[in-house]
């Protein structure tokens, strides 16, 4: 009897064993799901982000969503997902969706998306599109939605100038709807009926005008630059109307005549008179920009500062284009006798300088036809466009995330090093398996 008790209690202990081992794993199986817990042991802790995006986070003031226009392609879609997930990690109430462009493609025309699997992020009824999907760049357009101060840009009218609601196609309608859409508040205001620029004003636009201004409008103007007030000035070829002369102290001058780019062909450009610039300067307007933009019936500019001012310049034209002073019909070749300069031109200048109360920044570009409905869409025009915003109305102290790259992650070899590691696991590795395997069999069989 007591073996048969024996063996029983044996039974028993190895069924209840594996009850509770079942038990066990079903309680393990529900804690996951209902709660997370992530361990980054990798260099740096890369795949986490960093304290300064946490603390960003924190501040979201409701749910966030990211819009992926990516294709059904589940290697990228898993790649965005992991850009993604540390956000995820951090505020559940981040949501992705992916968007495929086609079979949505009026959703995607309407998102303004170029790139295949770019984002567009939207926060309280803001938005902005995002084509580089690292930590630093999607932290920086989460606070730039998050910018809650208002910032009001001031829009002269009553001279032919270019309008921020307008839809003709020289208009600046589509431009307008951009700025809005990142929180930005639109004014036009016409001087000849109010004799005053609103205080508040972040930012003046002077987008084209075609008729001379008045002298008390002139005044009003000079005033509000001498005062510390910020500008945008949007010129074209013609008569300037005594603007150049409002910025005291930048020793701004428009060349005459209309800029020509010969490297507009190899582009695929039938007009000489689009100017490509694909360069950018060492500036906070174009820090990290690397995209092609158009300037279709551009001027030349020069500058000579006065001490105090800090003049940049933005966009400078290639070799092989020059302003050009006669009609642009027939073949076109640059003429020095008539004052036509080599380039590379300047197209766009950025002056700052410091006062008491702050900085004073001005951003005058020889084309308002790069920002018009016509070609906003063409390369990075619009991207520029709501850089230069940014930056003169100070909206470009992002946050500086430092970079989470890990050392090491790649091994150089040299081509012997290499040969020998190859060879070694395509045929010595395997020959010293087999070698292995046939002598046990030998051992085994003789014993």
């Amino acid at each position: 009897m007591k073996p048969e008790r024996s063996r029983l209690g044996s039974r028993l202990d190895r069924i209840l064993f594996h009850l509770l081992l079942a038990t066990a794993i079903g309680l393990a199986g529900w804690l996951s799901q209902r709660y997370e817990q992530v361990f980054d042991w990798s260099d740096q802790a890369r795949n986490s982000l960093s304290p300064v995006s946490v603390e960003l986070l924190s501040r979201l003031q409701g749910p966030l969503q990211i819009d992926s226009f990516a294709p059904d392609n589940q290697a990228l879609r898993s790649r965005i997902q992991a850009v993604i997930e540390p956000y995820q990690r951090v505020r559940p109430d981040i949501t992705l969706e992916f968007i495929d462009p086609a079979s949505q493609p009026q959703l995607t025309r309407e998102a303004g998306v170029r790139l295949s699997g770019e984002l567009r992020i939207r926060y309280q009824g803001r938005s902005e599109n995002l084509g580089q999907l690292d930590e630093q760049s999607i932290s920086n357009t989460i606070q730039r939605l998050m910018q809650i101060e208002e910032r009001w840009i001031v829009a002269v009218s009553g001279h032919g100038e270019r309008t921020l609601d307008g839809r003709a196609n020289h208009d600046l309608g589509h431009f307008g709807t951009a700025l809005q859409e990142k929180g930005y508040r639109l004014q036009t205001l016409d001087l000849g009926s109010q004799a005053t620029i609103p205080r508040n004003s972040d930012l003046l636009l002077l987008a084209g005008p075609r008729v001379d201004f008045l002298p008390g409008e002139l005044a009003l103007i000079r005033d509000y630059l001498e005062a510390g007030g910020n500008l945008l000035w949007l010129t074209d070829p013609g008569p300037q109307h005594a603007l150049p002369l409002l910025p005291q102290g930048t020793g701004l001058k428009v060349l005459p005549g209309t800029v020509v780019d010969a490297n507009a062909a190899s582009l695929g450009l039938d007009n000489p008179a689009i100017a490509v610039v694909s360069r950018f300067p060492d500036h906070p307007a174009t820090d990290g920009f690397r995209l092609v933009t158009l300037y279709p019936f551009a001027s030349a500019l020069q500058a000579e500062p006065e001490a105090g001012w800090q003049a940049t310049p933005l966009l400078q034209t290639q070799a092989g284009s020059w302003n050009e002073t006669s009609e642009l019909k027939g073949e076109l070749k640059r003429d020095p006798q008539q004052g036509e300069m080599a380039g590379p031109l300047t197209l766009g200048y950025a002056f700052s300088r410091s006062r008491e109360d702050g900085k004073q920044r001005l951003a005058v570009i020889g084309d308002g036809d790069f920002l018009s409905n016509s070609y906003l869409g063409n390369g990075g025009n619009l991207a520029l466009g709501l850089n230069l915003v940014r930056w003169l109305t100070a909206d470009d102290h992002l946050l500086q995330i430092p970079p989470t790259t890990a050392r090491d992650t790649r091994l150089e070899l040299d081509r012997t090093t290499g040969a020998v590691l190859g060879l070694g696991f395509l045929f010595l590795l395997p020959l010293l398996l087999i070698t292995t395997g046939l002598l046990i069999r030998w051992r085994r069989r003789r014993s």
